[in-house]
Parts: structure tokens; sequence; C-alpha cells
């Protein structure tokens, strides 16, 4: 019984790592991007209040833009897809208010 709960638990721990998605944000004024979680909802702008000026994935997502840091507001803007080259985000009406979250694209 414990043994076939370790080999479950040891097979969705694999699964999960091996699965595991990235959003990369590239900021102005910082050399490496900031990584982010697929589904999790963060900040537009980084720690110094900066907007995003490329933003990037580790396999295909689609990532939506909300009006609020919270994740509840979605703006009208269609969601972005994303793959390993980074899409120019300074022609896009983004606010520093906002947020964004990123899924698997379907």
């Amino acid at each position: 019984m414990i043994k076939s709960i370790l080999v479950t638990l040891c097979i969705a721990a694999t699964m999960t790592i091996a699965s595991a998605q990235s959003v990369f944000v590239y900021y102005p004024e910082q050399s490496q991007p900031t990584t982010q979680p697929v589904g999790q909802c963060f900040p537009q702008v980084n720690a110094v209040g900066r907007l995003p000026m490329q933003i990037s994935a580790s396999g295909p997502l689609e990532c939506y833009f909300y009006r609020e840091r919270e994740c509840r507001v979605l703006t009208n803007l269609p969601p972005l897809p994303l793959g390993s080259e980074p899409v120019d985000l300074s022609f896009f009406p983004i606010s520093p208010y906002g947020s964004i979250r990123c899924e698997l694209s379907n």
C-alpha cells in the first residue's frame, strides 16, 4: 500500500517537472528575463515600476491581460499567443496597474 502511494507520488512529481512551462518577461535595464510560472497572476510592472518590453515562453501559451493586479477583470485585448520567440509589447496598450496570466494553448 505505502509502496504504491510512493510510486504514484513519484510519477506525479515527474510529470509535473516534465510539463513545467515558464513565461519570460523582458524589462528595460535588466540583463536577464524575469521568469514567471504558467497559470500564476503576476503584475505587469517589475519591482522598479517598469513595463515589460518583450515576453516569450518555453512552449506554446496564451497570455491574458487584466486591468488590475488580481487577474479578475480582463482588458479588451485578445489573448496573446506566445512561443519561444520574444513578442514586442511596446505597441500594446498595457497599464502599469494591470497584471498578466498565461495559460497552456489549446
